[in-house]
Formats: structure tokens, sequence, C-alpha cells
């Protein structure tokens, strides 16, 4: 597996902890979505961490005004569409490329800028499948991938956290595991499986006395 590829996934399985929700909403149709700031915020800094570059560069721009009212007042919308063509590159060379469309308008000098933003942005989603909420970490980190990147040993106030709640259960094990934060989650990843087999074991028995 070329790095690019190790660090795509990296990023994937980090944003599918949090996922982005959509917290902005347009008020002239009234539906919500995820802005360009949201997905900057949440993924730029997991971009960072697992060594991938972004370098964008646009083609295909096509810009067309439409008056409102009199022409001889000036008023005009921009409508603006263009491609957008983002490399994703890992530190040793490998790449994979992104290319999505961006579409915009705007009364005054941001209809490129924001069409440019519309094209980064579904290409940040798209590449790194980011979810509109937090997926169970359980789908997708499995304690005996040996790709799976592994934290420090835990600290033992948090392995007798995750044992306290392992003897509570599983429903109790699984709200202590999601609620966990990554690195947390990393550190106790060789020793998930244990500890869920012992939390298995107890709602089990549990289930028998009654």
């Amino acid at each position: 597996m070329s790095k690019i590829q190790t660090a795509v996934l990296g990023v994937m399985k980090d944003i599918a902890t949090t996922g982005i929700a959509k917290m902005q909403r347009n008020v002239q149709q009234g539906y919500t979505f995820r802005g360009i700031e949201s997905a900057m915020n949440e993924l730029s800094p997991l971009l960072v961490k697992h060594g991938i570059t972004v370098t964008p560069s646009y083609s295909e721009l096509v810009v067309h005004e439409r008056f409102r009212g009199d022409p001889k007042d000036g008023r005009a919308i921009r409508f603006c569409t263009l491609k957008g063509t983002f490399k994703f590159a890992a530190e040793d060379g490998s790449y994979v490329l992104s290319e999505c469309f961006g579409e915009a308008m705007d009364a005054g000098d941001k209809a490129v800028t924001k069409a440019q933003s519309i094209a980064f942005r579904t290409a940040l989603f798209q590449q790194f499948v980011v979810p509109t909420m937090a997926v169970d970490p359980e789908s997708y980190i499995d304690p005996n991938d040996d790709e799976m990147p592994l934290g420090p040993e835990p600290s033992r106030e948090l392995l007798d956290a995750a044992t306290n709640a392992a003897n509570a259960g599983l429903d109790a094990y699984r709200t202590f595991w999601q609620s966990a934060m990554q690195d947390e989650r990393m550190a106790l990843a060789s020793r998930h499986a244990e500890l869920k087999a012992t939390a298995q074991r107890v709602s089990g028995g549990a289930n028998a006395g009654q």
C-alpha cells in the first residue's frame, strides 16, 4: 500500500469518529449544509497529522452576468462554474487526484472564490468520505489489524476505567468506548478484544440469571 493510501485511510478513520454535521443554514432556500469553514477546521489538523499536502488547480472557468432591474443601474449577479483538481500527496511523492466542479453566484466580486471553495469542500468530503455524524468506532477499528495505528500503552487510570466498564457489561463498555477520545482508543486497541469479550461474558451471565 502506498503512503498516500495509508495516509488517506488514517484521515478517514479519524474523521469517522467525529463526522461533520450540517450546522450552517441557507436562509433563502431553508436548508442546512456543511460549509468550507467546517471542512477546513476539522480536516486541516488531520491532513497535517497524517502528512498529506493539498495542491489545488482550477480550469474551465465560465462566468455569466445577469442584470437586476434596469441594466443602466449596473446591478448584476455573477454566475460562475469551474472545475477544481486537487492533488493529495504524501511525503514519498505518491498522490491521488480529486476533480470536482464548483458553482456559485454573487452580486459582488466573490462568485469565483465561492465556486472554488465549493469545489474544494466537495473534494474533501468525497475523498475522505466524511460522515455527517460520528460512526461507531467498532465498525472500523479492528484490534487485529496490523496496519491500525496504535498509541502508547494505556495509563493505569485509563486501563482501570476500561476494565471497570467491561466488568459492568457490554452496554457499559460500549458507552465507555464511544465516549473515549481517539488517542485513548488507540492506546486501548491492543486490549479492546479482550475487554469486549469480558463485557460480553458479563452480559451473557447476567442474562442467564434472569
